[in-house]
């Protein structure tokens, strides 16, 4: 597995569970607004074998883990790792993931407590906002729809990018929630002019004001709770 680095301890990345970050390198996504776009390419990060991993990992004193990127499922070797911790800490296991790679997915649920699951836009608008050639959705529905038969907590979430979303994205992503089924919080958060951000990209994407789609409120589903994070 390529790994770019470890956080010993977040507060943030979990909500009310401090965990160590795992981050993997690579991603078959190019968004344009990536605050981790140094770990986009295939070979970012280094080869780590998943015994020394996870005797790096599993020193740590914090209650979980968190394994981020990049997108984690790209690595086949993910669910040997996920195995490995749950089983040695029986703590909380959160992956962060945009959902492409099923098959991948499908094998890490049996040791995943919560999943951060990173819906990028409206479906056919997807490829555009991902950076991608082909059309993900059916992947993402797929993986979606595994999720919500599973025990996992699944916790959606945006990143809201001025210049290249608007407010429609959102409502389309409410409407494949509420077809889903999905009932509990969906989270929208503001793109932040991080660092991270290739320089190269930032004439695209611009940092929103709230106000921009606090509309979309009124087009929430009765048991589907929209919450805007501003940082």
């Amino acid at each position: 597995m390529r790994i770019a680095s470890i956080l010993d301890v977040s507060l943030v990345d979990v909500p009310g569970i401090p965990v160590t970050v795992i981050f993997t390198g690579g991603c078959n996504f190019n968004c344009p607004y990536c605050h981790n776009a140094q770990l986009i390419p295939l070979d970012s990060g280094e080869e780590v074998p998943i015994d020394t991993l996870f005797r790096k990992a599993s020193g740590s004193l914090s209650d979980g883990f968190c394994i981020t990127g990049g997108e984690p499922t790209l690595h086949n070797d993910l669910p040997e790792l996920l195995k490995a911790l749950k089983e040695s800490c029986k703590c909380h296991i959160n992956l962060n993931t945009q959902g492409s790679i099923p098959y991948v997915l499908k094998r890490c649920i049996p040791y995943l407590d919560s999943v951060w699951f990173d819906l990028k836009a409206a479906p056919e608008r997807y490829s555009i906002v991902a950076g991608v050639r082909g059309n993900p959705w059916p992947k993402i529905v797929k993986s979606f729809k595994m999720l919500m038969e599973s025990n996992v907590e699944l916790w959606p979430r945006t990143t809201y990018v001025s210049g290249l979303m608007n407010p429609d994205d959102v409502i389309a992503i409410l409407d494949f929630l509420n077809s889903m089924g999905f009932a509990g919080t969906y989270l929208i958060q503001n793109f932040v002019s991080s660092s991270g951000v290739r320089e190269e990209m930032k004439e695209r994407c611009k940092v929103p004001e709230r106000s921009e789609i606090q509309n979309v409120m009124e087009h929430a589903p009765e048991d589907i709770r929209v919450k805007l994070e501003w940082r």
